[in-house]
């Protein structure tokens, strides 16, 4: 029985935030909205699609910590589509079938407040992970309807039209079980990743794990 997968967002690991961001929209069209100070060490900024996916501009903050350290590493000089994340209605249920544990985590907003998240899967990285449902917040529909105006595209984006990943197409769907994702298979890749395209009236943006530093790609 299907899971109900949606992809929640692309994350694209880049060098430089805000330069990413003011190239998308020149480039592209596509605009973005303040993200904020994840604790673990890195810094966002996030690009509203069709409510209520985005794309994810991850930046290394600190790499005193962990999570800055890792995509410092990770990225070794170059913006690229680092990973992809599936949201789920019940993320308790698909952790139980997978036998995940579930984490929560924080990220501190630009206006001083924080907000909570629950995962589950990080540590199977390059493989997907699973995001649920933002809780004691207003709805999250909502939320990325203001985003999506709040980013004043000078297009229309829609949302993925696909996430291309390398390595074993057989590992990657005993992972997801049975879904309706638009995956793209490169298996003489290294496994994760590689790269996703992004609907828009002014055509499909094609991101992926060769864009030179602060240039993206497509």
């Amino acid at each position: 029985m299907s899971e109900g997968f949606f992809i929640d967002h692309v994350i694209y690991g880049v060098q430089d935030v805000d330069a990413t961001a003011e190239w998308l929209r020149s480039e592209y069209g596509l605009g973005s909205v303040p993200g904020g100070r994840h604790l673990g060490g890195t810094t966002n900024r996030l690009v509203p699609l069709q409510p209520p996916t985005f794309l994810e501009l991850l930046g290394v903050g600190d790499t005193s910590k962990d999570d800055g350290a890792w995509l410092s590493q990770a990225l070794a000089g170059t913006d690229r589509v680092i990973w992809w994340v599936l949201g789920v209605a019940d993320l308790d249920d698909t952790a139980a079938r997978r036998g995940l544990p579930v984490q929560s985590g924080e990220m501190a907003l630009q206006d001083g407040s924080t907000i909570t998240f629950r995962t589950a899967g990080m540590p199977r990285y390059p493989l997907p992970f699973f995001i649920g449902p933002a809780e004691g917040r207003r709805d999250p529909m909502d939320v990325w309807r203001e985003r999506y105006d709040e980013a004043a595209h000078d297009c229309t984006p829609g949302t993925f039209t696909f996430v291309e990943v390398g390595g074993d197409p057989a590992l990657m769907n005993a992972y997801l079980g049975d879904h309706d994702l638009p995956l793209r298979f490169r298996p003489e890749a290294p496994p994760g990743i590689t790269a996703t395209g992004i609907a828009t009236d002014r055509g499909e943006v094609v991101l992926s794990m060769n864009s030179p530093p602060g240039r993206g790609g497509g």
